[in-house]
């Protein structure tokens, strides 16, 4: 049992980094993207912020699969199929964090921004003093969480023809036949990059709630 996943351990073990490689991009980038796109909702929710709403609602609404292919069709003439598939990572990630940075924020006490104000504080040090450092608290275990959703998602990657882990393993189904065998090792593959996120998000949730 798992003779023939750990014969080709080595190549899948490249598929692996190229899965990291989409992940760590999707999710550093898409986060960045995202805190900023709720920050800018909260602060400006009139006209900006019924356009992030209807961006979030957009990207969310739609399958990431169906983005990869719009993205891999509409991009991949102009730019490598990595860089394709990866904006289309980061544009998906970024619609769910930009929920979560949204109610973080909006979660923060008013009478501590009210306070703020009293004191002369304008909305940039205002944010960066008092809002952000709560907000950022509360918001972890959703942005661990939603790290590893992404993760999960790039296996959707294989399907547009986009070579990382799920790839490299159908190929080495269509030469070896030994599908259980190459499946059961290539989860154990992702799960090894899932679960310390896991924990973390676990330990995170714990350590709110215990605050709260």
């Amino acid at each position: 049992m798992l003779d023939v996943f750990f014969a080709n351990l080595p190549y899948l073990l490249k598929g692996m980094l190229i899965t990291i490689e989409f992940a760590f991009g999707g999710i550093v980038v898409g986060t960045l993207l995202g805190v900023g796109l709720g920050i800018l909702a909260v602060v400006f929710p009139s006209v900006v912020g019924k356009l992030i709403a209807v961006y979030v609602f957009v990207i969310r609404g739609i399958p990431v699969l169906v983005w990869m292919f719009m993205g891999y069709t509409g991009l991949g003439a102009l730019i490598s199929d990595f860089m394709a598939v990866l904006i289309v990572l980061i544009l998906y990630t970024s619609a769910f964090v930009a929920e979560i940075a949204r109610g973080a924020i909006l979660s923060v006490h008013h009478g501590q921004i009210e306070s703020a104000k009293s004191v002369g504080m304008r909305w940039p040090l205002m944010l960066r003093l008092v809002i952000l450092p709560q907000a950022i608290n509360i918001s972890l275990p959703a942005l661990v969480n939603n790290s590893i959703m992404i993760i999960k998602a790039t296996a959707y990657v294989s399907v547009v023809g986009v070579w990382e882990l799920s790839y490299a393993a159908r190929e080495v189904v269509e030469r070896t036949l030994a599908a259980l065998d190459v499946f059961l090792g290539v989860m154990m593959m992702y799960f090894v990059i899932c679960y310390p996120l896991a924990i973390i998000a676990n330990r995170l949730e714990k350590r709110f709630a215990f605050q709260h």
